[in-house]
Formats: structure tokens, sequence, C-alpha cells
């Protein structure tokens, strides 16, 4: 790109008013200034300078030039930066989450952040039914949503990351260790999780697989919500068990398994495939710190396991 370091080197002549201050700028000898300077005027058909003594003047075209140099340098200059970054985990990238899998995100991220100075991730919390258009329509380079059947998508990418039971959830006031959930749910109000989600068919489909029709009382999109109505004692309720809540460790609710093997729900991650390099290091990043949560409640509950053990090998 010999124009482009000849109009580099016109640029410098013009700062610094002659060829001898030039040449200091862009590392070149006083001679080879003003060789590039006549081949440029050659190539744009134009005299851009009257010589003046030592100095030199820019004439019209000069000044003419100086603006017109200065886009195309910049021009260049920000599709080499581009290009020199297009396989590096650099610059910004915008990822949805459904607000149940936000903390795992928000989490991972920053861990990465020491590892990936130059990357800057964006975070946008939507419902599951609108992430996947969003990603479809490049708003979003990626997105963790809800999808029990995933679809074949043209150019992006689905990774499933993990699944999440649908359970029974109960105020502790009103559920003693071994109650009986479907007593429970013919007895007091219920607390569903909205039926226009994805989510909420799959608890209603539950329903009528066990043959329950409980006393509706409230309908809810947000799930954080009806688990604080839960531990407020309003109703009970048959959500997903989301993967970062301890519940079974909170005093206020009862956490009762559904019978058999429950139905379950579906998280994973769409990625737009212009982005996927980066993308694809989020992903990976995400599912290291699920596999390191998975170790560490196995780890918590070895210890509880022994001790059941121990007490049952003891002889009565």
């Amino acid at each position: 790109m010999s124009t482009i370091r000849f109009l580099r080197t016109f640029l410098a002549v013009a700062q610094g008013g002659s060829f001898a201050a030039a040449s200091d700028r862009v590392a070149l000898t006083q001679a080879a200034v003003g060789l590039q300077m006549r081949a440029l005027e050659t190539e744009l058909k134009a005299q851009l300078f009257e010589r003046s003594g030592r100095g030199v003047v820019l004439s019209d075209a000069g000044r003419a030039l100086i603006a017109h140099a200065e886009k195309i340098i910049g021009y260049y200059d920000q599709m080499r930066e581009g290009l020199e970054g297009e396989g590096e985990i650099a610059g910004t990238v915008t990822v949805g989450s459904i607000v149940t899998a936000m903390g795992l995100l928000s989490n991972t991220v920053v861990r990465m952040k020491p590892l990936y100075p130059r990357l800057n991730v964006r975070l946008v919390m939507q419902e599951s039914s609108g992430l996947a258009r969003s990603v479809q329509s490049g708003e979003l380079d990626a997105a963790i949503f809800v999808d029990d059947s995933p679809q074949e998508r043209k150019g992006m990418r689905w990774t499933p990351l993990y699944t999440e039971p649908l359970t029974v959830v109960a105020s502790s006031q009103v559920a003693p260790p071994g109650s009986d959930f479907r007593k429970l749910l013919r007895e007091q109000p219920f607390l569903r999780f909205d039926r226009r989600t994805p989510s909420g068919m799959r608890i209603e489909q539950t329903l009528r697989k066990l043959g329950l029709a409980p006393q509706d009382f409230l309908e809810l999109s947000s799930l954080s919500a009806i688990i604080e109505l839960v531990r407020q004692n309003v109703g009970i309720t048959i959500v997903p068990h989301v993967k970062n809540a301890d519940w079974a460790n909170d005093a206020l609710l009862r956490v009762l398994p559904l019978p058999g093997r429950p139905p379950t729900r579906l998280i994973g991650m769409l990625e737009q495939g212009q982005r996927e390099h980066i993308t694809s290091v989020i992903r990976q990043h995400l599912v290291q710190l699920l596999a390191e949560k998975s170790a560490g409640t196995e780890a918590s509950l070895a210890p509880a396991s022994a001790r059941a053990r121990q007490k049952l090998a003891k002889p009565r």
C-alpha cells in the first residue's frame, strides 16, 4: 500500500512545514520524503506544494488533500485493526439470558475478565420466548434460554448446557418433613408459573398426568416472585428447580420431589456463527463453572451420605 505510506508522509510534511521535519517523523531521509511527494503528485496529477526557501507551502490542492488523506488513513487503520483482531478474543459481544441463568452467566464473565482484558461482554436479560429471535436477527451474539425441542437454525449453533427438574416447593410452615405433596396441592393455594411459557405448559401437562387439579390462586411469569410468595406462606407451587438455587437449605422452604422420573426443562446456548470464535469461549468457561459447581455439590453431599450409612449400620 504505497499510496497509504505516501499519504502518511504527506501529512507529516503538512504538519512539520518542511521535508526535513517530516523525515524525522516518518523515519526517512529528506531525499526519500522528496521522492515520495513527487510520486504522490504524479499519481494524483496535482501540484501539492509550492517551494519557498528552505521550507514548503501547501498549494490549494495540497490543503484540500489534508482532510481526504486523514479520512483514508483512518479507514485503513480501522480495517487493519479489524482484520488483526478477527481471531482474537477481544471486542464487544452481547449475550442474552433468562433471569434464572443470569447468575451463572454473570459469574462466568467475571471469571473471564482477567484472562481476556480486551473482551467486553454486554449482558441482556429477556424472556425465553424472545431470545432466539434476538439471536436470529443479530441483536444478540448469543443467548441462554429454555428450548425443550431445539430446531435446526441455519448458521447458528445450539448447545445443551443442563436440565432442571420440576419439583414441588412449599412453605416449611405448612409442609413438615415427609409431607404428601398431593394433599398439599389439594388443600393449599396454588401459585402457577405462566402457562404461556414452555415451562408453564410443561407444569400443566405434569399436573394432568398426575390427575391433580390444584386451587389456582395466582399465575405469575417471575419464578423468583413465586418462590418469595411461597416463603411468605401465600401458597405452594410446582416449578423448575433452578440450577443455582439452594432451596433445600432454605429454612423457610420445603422441597418435595415429584414421583418417579420428574419432567425436566432443557437450558442451552444459541450462538451466531459470525461471532462464534468469541461466544464459544464464553460457553466453554460456563460449562467449566457448571462442572465445578456440580463437583462441589457432590462433595458436600458425600459426608451426609456417609453418616446415613453409618447410622443404618449401627446394631439395634
